[in-house]
């Protein structure tokens, strides 16, 4: 009996270990890609063409390096969300189109607040 409860509580600190883990990536992620967003805006609005394709296809490609892992503690829809505002961005820019850019970076924004805030280690989430 003492040993199952052992083992009990030892996964459930495993369980929250994890939770932890995988809230403050989230987080990490979320922020990163709501700073890229910003600053993609802010190059839009000064038409820094050139640079702000740089920095797209910078930040497009390290979050599909990111994707493989991701999908295994994140919604998939909302990895999907944030790739093809990403893409959609990386067009604005390519357009040279500053009113698509603006939209798309909004968002972007909101779908990187949404990774961390549907993921995030929270009584209401765990419920």
């Amino acid at each position: 009996m003492r040993t199952e409860m052992w083992i009990a509580i030892g996964l459930l600190l495993v369980t929250i270990a994890a939770g932890v883990w995988s809230s403050r990536e989230a987080k990490r992620l979320s922020d990163r890609y709501v700073s890229a967003a910003e600053e993609l805006r802010i190059m839009t609005a000064s038409e820094q063409w050139p640079r702000a394709r740089e920095t797209a296809q910078a930040y497009l490609a390290a979050w599909k390096k990111t994707v493989p892992w991701l999908q295994v503690l994140i919604n998939h829809e909302d990895i999907d969300d944030v790739t093809l505002a990403l893409e959609r961005l990386l067009a604005g820019v390519e357009a040279q189109d500053r009113s698509a850019c603006f939209e798309t970076c909004a968002e972007l924004r909101e779908n990187a607040l949404h990774i961390y805030h549907r993921d995030a280690f929270t009584l209401g989430n765990v419920l």
